[in-house]
């Protein structure tokens, strides 16, 4: 995937016009940009461009959810920063907690699998408010008998809550989610920073 993956990317220019209107009254080359769809990472771009022009020091944080993340987002603004030959960047992943099992769904082969991981939900994970947690074998009976591969991983998938994709920040002490050290420190410095 490239840039040419978005079939109409926001204009650099845009973005620059938009970033100086939004920090011009307070002269603020030093504000935070904030884009929560990062894309192709364009605003990114015009950050670094800005910067570059005129001697800005306008810091960026992007957030995106799309697996293209790491083939186009990261390497753009990679390859921005190495063409004007300055600036940092760094990049981090949230946590995975349902979305591990969103992805063990998707790659199941069999009904059978579907089951075993169904125990593993319904012990491990959040579930939606309404989904009792038990297995009951009448439940994996009606499961089985759906027979369509499809239906019972979207079945599956609609078991677990959405809003539990990520690890919540106030959750990284708990030793169940082995947080490492380092991660723990990034994110102390980055919430005590901003």
């Amino acid at each position: 995937m490239g840039e040419d993956t978005f079939s109409f990317p926001k204009p650099i220019s845009l973005l620059k016009e938009i970033i100086l209107g939004a920090t011009f009254f307070e002269n603020d080359k030093d504000a935070i940009i904030l884009d929560f769809h990062a894309g192709s990472a364009t605003t990114a771009h015009a950050v670094l461009v800005l910067n570059k022009q005129d001697s800005g020091n306008w810091k960026f944080i992007l957030f995106e959810q799309m697996d293209y993340v790491e083939s186009v987002t990261v390497p753009r603004v990679e390859n921005v920063i190495k063409e004007q030959g300055d600036g940092e960047f760094i990049y981090c992943q949230l946590m995975q907690y349902n979305q591990v099992y969103i992805e063990k769904i998707q790659t199941a082969e069999s009904s059978k699998d579907l089951v075993t991981l169904w125990k593993d939900i319904a012990e491990n994970s959040f579930l939606n408010w309404y989904v009792n947690a038990e297995v009951p074998e009448e439940a994996v009976n009606d499961f089985t008998a759906i027979g369509d591969l499809e239906a019972q991983k979207h079945l599956l998938a609609e078991l677990l809550d959405k809003n539990q994709l990520y690890v919540n920040l106030s959750e990284i002490k708990d030793a169940d989610f082995g947080v490492s050290a380092e991660d723990k420190m990034l994110n102390r410095a980055f919430y005590r920073n901003s």
